[in-house]
Parts: C-alpha cells; structure tokens; sequence
C-alpha cells in the first residue's frame, strides 16, 4: 500500500465532506425557502437534503479515518474530539472539531427532531450556517491544498453558494414565517 494513501483518503474525504455540506445546506434553505416553488417537490427536497447530510457525515468519517490512520500528523481521541486539543494548526483543527461536533448535534437531533419542541430543534438545525462556515475557515486554515488554484476555485464557489443561500433564507424567510405574517395582517 502507498505510505500516502491515508493522506488521500483524509483529503479527499475532507473535499468531499465540505462539498456534500454546502449541498446540503442549498438544498435545506430552498426546501425552507421554496424559492422554486411550483417546480420545486418537498418531499424530494427533504430526501436530498437528508442524503447530502448523511453523505456529509461519511465524508467526515472518512477524513477522521484517514488523519488517525496517517502517521505523518498524530491524530487520536483527543486531537479529533476535543477543542483545542491538536498541538498542530491548534486553531484550524479546532474549527474543524467544533464544526463536527456541531454537526453530529444537528444531525441527532434532526433524527429526534418529532420528539423536541420545534423551536429548539430550529435552533440547533440553525448552527448548520455555522458548521459550514467553521469547516471551510478549517479546510482554508488547515488543508495542504489550499493554495491550489483549483482548490480555491471550488472553495470559492461553494462560498459564494452558501453565502446566497443564507441571503436567500434571510430575504425569503420560511414558508410557514410568510404564512404566519399573511395571516396576522390586516385585509
């Protein structure tokens, strides 16, 4: 086996991760949006912006997997899980382990979502916005290609992507916050 191959399968799951995040994230705000309404068809929005999470979820396993099983940076238990924790690139791998943990939380809760009061799960599902943006400052900060030209080239369109997205979500709202305020204005 290439000595290397870790480092691939760490990289390219890292890439893969931050790509399949900001589709989910596209993918959630123009389900919450509807802003393609009538072409648009919930229920298969839903089933994409749940696919594009749990592939997200590998993708990050797989870059978990691949930095433990590398042996040019040690990474164990603490490096991945604990803030601050990495002697190497101390605040780059915090914004990465942050952005995980942050992303198991929206991710458990969104599997539990029926059994917690909608405002909380509102508000944890929120921090999605922030685990996007603390992964790609992590992948910019910590990533050994970020000074590839085509590497900046995707990073900056998936920036530009989900920076649109949450314009999107701020200008349009949510379906149910514009049914709620047709309802409460006066005829």
């Amino acid at each position: 086996m290439n000595p290397q191959t870790w480092w691939y399968l760490s990289r390219a799951g890292g890439m893969v991760a931050g790509v399949l995040l900001v589709a989910s994230l596209v993918w959630g705000v123009l389900l919450a949006t509807r802003a393609l309404k009538p072409l648009d068809r919930p229920a298969w929005m839903l089933a994409m912006h749940r696919w594009f999470s749990a592939l997200a979820i590998i993708g990050t396993g797989l870059h978990l997997v691949g930095l433990v099983a590398d042996n040019y940076v040690h990474f164990g238990w603490t490096e991945l899980f604990v803030p601050m924790g990495s002697s190497w690139k101390t605040w780059p791998v915090t914004f990465g382990v942050i952005a995980f943990l942050l992303l198991v939380l929206v991710q458990v809760t969104s599997l539990i979502m029926k059994r917690l009061p909608r405002t909380l799960w509102k508000g944890i599902h929120m921090s999605s916005y922030g685990v996007v943006w603390l992964a790609m400052v992590h992948a910019a900060l910590s990533g050994t290609d970020a000074t590839n030209p085509v590497y900046q080239a995707i990073a900056l369109l998936l920036t530009i992507a989900a920076v649109t997205a949450a314009v999107l979500r701020i200008v349009l709202g949510t379906t149910r916050s514009r049914r709620t305020a047709a309802h409460a204005s006066p005829a």
